[in-house]
């Protein structure tokens, strides 16, 4: 099922971004809630899998959210041309969307080196073994501290582009503040309210930085077919609807590996 509904008239519903739509709907948001069990669907939001599908329910759920907003960053940056053999390609943040990121910059971004960052080495060994050909701890370091590692571990010491899963103003600022010239930065995260990034390098370097939301019917449609080809994996937890108190003090906390998928048996 996309998220996104569309009203099917404005400029942005024409050409398929029912997502970004002004006038549009998000299930689970409003008259049905987030955690209800059963939620009616327009026919026109669904994706048909066939007979072959092999997907699990808890591995279908995260794809409609997590697995699909860093596939629409991905594609943006590949559409920038930023990408292929000699450019290196940042994973900014290993949460829930961080964790498909990384497989989705391998299988798109045209042979790019993948740099993974994040603040703990049990998230970013599991990034490892999806794909990642860096993995480098931030925690507690500074700009030039993490520029000193990437320089070790790849021998330069900037990313040409980068797609930010967390939306911190921490994340922001060290993941532009690598940004090499005619870079390009995509954000998909959503942890803070604003960002706060130097003008003169942005303008005298011709960086270019996107939004993403979400994504699209055609962006949901090729991410099924990666999974259903086996070429995404899953950092899943079940979680049962009785714990899901529990549930968000963790995520809160940061205390989560993957996504959780609740469950009501």
């Amino acid at each position: 099922m996309v998220g996104g509904w569309g009203c099917g008239e404005c400029d942005q519903c024409r050409v398929g971004n029912h997502q970004i739509c002004g006038k549009g709907r998000w299930p689970g948001f409003g008259l049905y809630g987030g955690y209800g069990e059963y939620v009616p669907v327009p026919y026109q939001w669904l994706i048909r899998l066939g007979s072959e599908n092999n997907l699990k329910p808890e591995e279908l759920a995260p794809l409609t959210d997590a697995g699909l907003t860093p596939y629409r960053g991905i594609k943006k940056l590949q559409q920038a041309g930023v990408l292929g053999p000699n450019s290196i390609l940042a994973v900014n943040g290993l949460g829930g969307l961080g964790m498909y990121a990384v497989q989705y910059a391998k299988l798109l971004s045209g042979g790019s080196l993948v740099v993974a960052l994040a603040r703990s080495d049990e998230k970013l060994a599991i990034a490892k073994e999806f794909g990642a050909d860096v993995i480098i701890n931030v925690k507690g370091k500074t700009l030039d501290q993490v520029r000193k590692d990437l320089i070790r571990e790849t021998g330069r010491g900037e990313f040409n582009a980068v797609i930010d899963c967390s939306g911190a103003e921490e994340s922001i600022g060290l993941g532009t503040g690598l940004l090499a010239t005619s870079g390009a930065y995509c954000s998909v995260g959503l942890v803070g309210n604003r960002i706060n990034i130097p003008l003169f390098p942005l303008v005298a370097r011709e960086q270019t930085f996107y939004g993403s939301f979400w994504g699209n019917y055609v962006d949901l449609s090729e991410v099924i077919e990666l999974a259903k080809k086996g070429q995404i994996k899953h950092q899943i937890n079940i979680v049962r609807f009785e714990d899901v108190n529990d549930c968000l003090d963790r995520l809160r906390d940061s205390d989560f590996v993957g996504r959780a998928v609740l469950t009501y048996k």
